[in-house]
């Protein structure tokens, strides 16, 4: 009996020594990031975009072998294009999944809906916003590392003055956050470049028909159509203008230069005079002077993105892989336990709000307590775009 009880023992001891040799030999704990982009709906172009960025930053974190040695994990969530489903996407993420950070990286309203979702959470939260109306609502937790209306209204009016001989505009505009923006700040910035808006016209996101707004345009004093919108709806304003006859030279904003949309408005878009837009250089690398301090930024993300998804990246691939750019950078100074979830979400909240000088493609970003906006815009890394034989082109 005494022999058995110690083959039972010595049993026993290596059953215990073997798991706890399994266990030094598990996968270590990764940093999971949530996202929050819209695979579907009125907006799936753009949230596919930058999903698109974000995986290729990621990969190449992990092969050089994570952040402090921890590898990065994305955990994707649709928000439909729709800002309710945002917010039940996002405590699904905190909530079910543990991610560490999140990311909303598609449109203004569905990135906000975030917001108070994120705070009362208490989980640091990168957005992904097109105005910034929103600023002074970000709360303790969330970030917003993107340019705001006001940078690119000053690029594209002070092309407009040096290259077009207009005094008045139309606008156009969507019902939406990012709307609101173009709502506020075009009339507000317009007067110092003695510029008059003569027209207002408004549409939701999702409209089909846009010709009695063009119509009142059309019969106004208008001189160009400036249409603010980040909807496909956006693009058949265009579309339809050509068609009604309407010759007057329009102004777009970046979400028109979505290439998915190009395919199907493309020949309105460059019916004479073609659109122009303002844009991020990366839209338009290779067509930068060699001489441009840009142009190595650009195709340091650029090339193997090419290589990865078999076409050039545009500005929504930007924003994704810049907001990687910017998590990578938090979390490497934090120096968190991946393990320890609540802790880990306060240093990372905290390593966000020291960041320095940090350069993502679109702008340099220091953050503070006080501002988690801390966008130091060039104007240098945004440029002017058109089109042409079925491809953008930088206007000089």
């Amino acid at each position: 009996m005494r022999k058995k009880m110690i083959l039972m023992l010595v049993l026993s001891l290596c059953i215990i020594s073997g798991l706890v040799s399994c266990r030094k030999t598990e996968t270590p704990a990764s940093y999971k990031i949530g996202v929050l982009v819209s695979q579907t709906g009125n907006y799936a172009g753009l949230g596919m975009q930058s999903l698109e960025g974000m995986q290729l930053i990621v990969d190449k974190i992990n092969e050089a072998g994570g952040v402090n040695s921890i590898p990065v994990e994305l955990v994707v969530q649709d928000d439909k294009s729709e800002a309710t489903e945002a917010a039940l996407a996002a405590k699904k993420l905190i909530n079910v999944e543990k991610v560490h950070v999140l990311l909303a990286c598609t449109t203004t309203s569905t990135s906000m809906a975030v917001v108070p979702v994120c705070n009362e959470a208490e989980v640091p939260a990168v957005i992904l916003s097109g105005t910034s109306l929103f600023d002074d609502e970000l709360g303790h937790w969330v970030f917003r590392p993107a340019g705001g209306e006001s940078d690119y209204i000053v690029t594209t009016l002070d092309y407009i003055k040096e290259n077009l001989p207009i005094s008045q505009y139309a606008i156009l505009i969507e019902n939406s956050g990012y709307g609101q923006g173009g709502k506020i700040f075009l009339p507000q910035i317009s007067p110092s470049y003695d510029m008059n808006i003569v027209a207002e016209q408004y549409f939701d996101p999702g409209a089909t028909d846009l010709s009695p707004q063009l119509a009142n345009i059309n019969n106004s004093a208008a001189e160009a159509i400036y249409v603010w919108g980040s909807s496909p709806s956006a693009a058949m304003a265009v579309k339809q203008a050509r068609e009604m006859g309407i010759q007057l030279p329009i102004i777009v904003t970046p979400p028109q230069l979505d290439p998915r949309l190009f395919e199907s408005f493309g020949s309105y878009y460059e019916m004479e005079p073609p659109i122009i837009s303002v844009a991020a250089k990366m839209d338009v690398w290779q067509q930068l002077p060699d001489d441009d301090p840009d142009k190595a930024i650009c195709r340091e993300f650029a090339e193997p993105f090419m290589a990865e998804y078999g076409h050039p990246p545009t500005t929504w691939n930007s924003f994704g892989g810049g907001f990687l750019k910017f998590v990578e950078d938090g979390l490497g100074r934090a120096e968190a336990d991946p393990a320890n979830l609540i802790e880990a979400r306060r240093k990372i909240r905290d390593a966000f709000e020291t960041t320095k000088n940090l350069d993502v493609f679109f702008a340099v970003y220091t953050m503070s307590p006080d501002d988690h906006f801390g966008c130091v815009f060039e104007k240098s890394k945004m440029t002017m775009v058109t089109f042409g034989n079925g491809q953008l082109v930088l206007l000089p």
